[in-house]
């Protein structure tokens, strides 16, 4: 197998382990820690994105309700992550496809 081909198939790997990696954590642990949100914690005020990594959190661990509680805009930002995700893996797969060595034809 090819180095370009190793190098895909890991990104392969890591984008099917992120989202595993992160239903995997409690929304509890992330919920009871600190803010994440830079302009928050530097400014001290809300930004449009505050509590999306709790909504996101609470999304995938079926809670929608309490997702939209952190922030509503999680029905546009989760399809669109979903679909950004799916496109990533799907194109990192082909790109694993076409470079990883065809087998040799005189070994047969």
């Amino acid at each position: 197998m090819s180095r370009e081909a190793r190098v895909s198939l890991g990104k392969v790997g890591c984008y099917i382990l992120l989202p595993l990696v992160f239903w995997l954590i409690p929304t509890a642990r992330i919920e009871a820690g600190p803010s994440l949100c830079l302009i928050r914690r530097v400014f001290g005020v809300p930004c449009p994105g505050c509590g999306m990594t709790r909504a996101v959190s609470c999304a995938a661990h079926g809670h929608p309700r309490r997702a939209i509680t952190y922030n509503n805009r999680v029905i546009i930002v989760l399809p669109v992550l979903i679909w950004a995700w799916a496109r990533g893996l799907r194109l990192e797969w082909r790109r694993f496809q076409a470079t990883r060595t065809p087998p040799d034809a005189t070994t047969r």
